[in-house]
C-alpha cells in the first residue's frame, strides 16, 4: 500500500506493510518506509485502530478505492502532521485513528 503527500513544497511517499498483531496489542502494526526527506528512507510504525479499520472498509464502495489505499492515505496524512512540525526519526511510531480517515 502506498501512498503519496507533500509538505512545504517537497513529495514524500509512504509505503505500508501489514504485520501480524501480537498479543496484547492494542492497535494493528504496519510496518511504514518513508521517502522524501534529504536524510533518505526512514522506517517505522504506524499504529491503525480497529475504529480507523473499521471505516476504511465501510469507506471502499462510496469512495472506489481500496481500503488498504485509504489506510495509505490516513497514515500519509498522520505522518505529514508530523512533518511539519520535525523530520522523522528512526523507528518512528504513531496512531492512527479515525479521524485520519476524514
Amino acid at each position: 500500500m502506498k501512498s503519496k503527500f507533500t509538505v512545504q513544497d517537497t513529495q514524500y511517499e509512504v509505503v505500508l506493510e501489514k504485520k501480524e498483531r501480537g498479543e496484547g496489542d492494542k492497535f494493528n502494526p504496519y510496518g511504514a518506509t518513508v521517502s522524501g526527506q534529504p536524510s533518505g528512507n526512514v522506517s517505522g510504525t504506524c499504529r491503525i485502530t480497529d475504529d480507523a479499520l473499521r471505516l476504511a472498509e465501510e469507506r471502499t464502495r462510496s469512495e472506489g478505492a481500496s481500503s488498504g489505499e485509504l489506510l495509505a492515505r490516513a497514515c500519509g496524512k498522520s505522518l505529514a502532521s508530523e512533518l511539519v512540525i520535525r523530520k522523522l526519526e528512526p523507528d518512528f511510531s504513531f496512531v492512527v485513528d479515525h479521524r485520519w480517515l476524514d
